[in-house]
């Protein structure tokens, strides 16, 4: 094991009351389980509380100014960047990439979603930007196979390393899962946003048969929050429920008790924690191949995968899936075997220390 090293680790806020972020979980289950390393949080964009243009743009030129200072501060060994691979995220991490250029500390990049991903960008600003950055960093890391495959395509990047993302599958493991077919529980768990699907979802739910019952479990918070309440609350009255932004205990007790995670994603997905997460706990995945989704849920193995912005398929898939309790059980039993066996935190640790040991100065 290599000696203790300072690292900054980049990130929007940790506090799950202000910010919903793929991103933001992945940084907490680094820092509260990577104890070998001294870890310093340097906030990079906003809460999901909307701010004004102007104060919004002096909030990022603050914190843009500031990061020299912080390395110097705490004598910084790594920097550990996450990068939202779309247009705010590279414009940022541009600059940010920049000044540890002149600071002269090495890059450890994180690459998650975003919209360039897995379409390249035909924006030559946003081109030099990503190309300087996959350049400029000592390491780049990715989120499965397929990104690798797919960023070496797009962006000529042909040394990227594997680090699937993972969680601690102890909190969620679930011993007595028991499909709900009387009443299934369906549960969307994140960012309320147009690219995640969740207009898909509510106009595949006016599609099903009016005799189907199910509850929709909705968590998170996000621009489409106040108009999708309002809509899922008119449709499905008491069958549905708005819980808002969950985390810890809360939230892992919800995901137990739900029979389903519905996650349509359009486009800009890395590899969702709250996927991970559900399938560890043996919820039945129903997801789009977005991105790593299409990596981790193998349709009827331990999944169901639906096509992009098709509330039709989605309406038939769930209408499928609710009369099929026997195939309910084996996709539960696979999802949750899989995430227990390859995306526990204790593996991850372990391989991102190494990762760590590799960056040079």
């Amino acid at each position: 094991m290599q000696n203790p090293m300072n690292i900054l680790i980049t990130a929007p806020s940790l506090d799950t009351t202000k910010n919903v972020s793929g991103v933001a979980t992945v940084v907490s289950t680094i820092i509260n389980h990577n104890r070998h390393h001294k870890y310093y949080h340097y906030l990079l964009g906003s809460p999901d509380r909307r701010l004004s243009k102007p104060a919004w743009a002096f909030e990022l030129i603050r914190q843009i100014l500031a990061f020299p200072f912080f390395l110097r501060k705490y004598k910084i060994d790594i920097v550990h960047q996450n990068l939202p691979f779309d247009p705010k995220g590279l414009t940022r991490e541009f600059v940010i990439n920049l000044w540890c250029r002149i600071m002269r500390v090495p890059v450890f990049l994180h690459v998650h979603g975003g919209v360039f991903l897995m379409k390249k960008t035909t924006n030559p600003v946003y081109l030099f930007f990503a190309n300087s950055i996959f350049k400029h960093s000592q390491k780049v890391v990715v989120l499965s196979g397929l990104e690798r495959e797919t960023i070496a395509s797009l962006y000529d990047v042909k040394d990227a390393d594997v680090l699937y993302n993972s969680i601690n599958t102890k909190e969620l493991k679930h011993e007595r899962r028991q499909y709900d077919a009387v009443n299934p529980k369906i549960l969307f768990l994140g960012r309320i946003h147009e690219s995640k699907g969740i207009e898909d979802i509510y106009d595949a739910f006016r599609k099903l048969d009016a005799t189907i019952n199910f509850t929709f479990i909705l968590c998170g918070t996000g621009p489409l929050k106040d108009t999708l309440v309002c809509q899922f609350d008119e449709l499905l009255g008491n069958r549905f429920q708005f819980k808002g932004i969950v985390s810890g205990k809360e939230k892992n007790d919800i995901i137990k008790s739900v029979d389903f995670f519905l996650l349509p994603s359009r486009y800009g997905e890395g590899l969702p924690m709250a996927l991970l997460e559900s399938m560890a706990a043996g919820v039945v995945p129903i997801v789009t191949d977005d991105a790593s989704m299409k990596f981790i849920v193998k349709d009827k193995v331990n999944g169901i995968r639906v096509d992009k912005y098709n509330p039709e398929d989605i309406a038939e898939q769930l209408t499928f899936i609710f009369n099929n309790p026997q195939l309910y059980t084996d996709l539960s039993e696979n999802a949750a075997t899989l995430i227990q066996k390859d995306y526990d935190i204790d593996s991850y640790i372990t391989k991102i220390n190494l990762l760590y040991s590799q960056v040079k100065k």
